[in-house]
């Protein structure tokens, strides 16, 4: 019931595309994250799912420093992450997949993430 309301509302091609679009930007996303040496991208993208982390310079695991770094992130009110384990590692999950996301939304999103990973490392 629910694809069918989502279907007869924006029809297949726009739903296609959005779901082209949205999976187009994980991938630019995935590709920013691991060209940057403080992040890592922990397993491939799935569709338009990144699963990332900021790295630990000091703590072994992370946990401590993704807990907070999530917190801050969604604290801003700008973006909403959420987390997930991956073999027991902390990570964090940005998810594309709003009808109204904009390049300039995520443009924002990814500089907001940079600018919060350096007050987590500064803190």
């Amino acid at each position: 019931m629910q694809l069918w309301v989502v279907i007869r509302r924006f029809g297949v091609a726009r739903l296609r595309e959005h779901v082209q679009v949205s999976i187009m930007m994980a991938k630019h996303f995935e590709g920013l994250v691991g060209a940057n040496p403080r992040f890592e991208v922990v397993v491939p993208k799935r569709l338009s799912l990144v699963c990332f982390r900021l790295k630990p310079k000091v703590e072994a695991d992370g946990t401590e420093l993704n807990m907070k770094f999530l917190e801050v992130i969604n604290s801003t009110s700008h973006a909403f992450l959420i987390h997930t384990l991956i073999g027991g590692m902390y990570v964090l999950r940005f998810a594309i997949g709003g009808t109204l996301i904009e390049l300039r939304h995520f443009n924002a999103t990814w500089n907001l993430i940079q600018e919060n990973a350096d007050l987590v490392e500064a803190s």
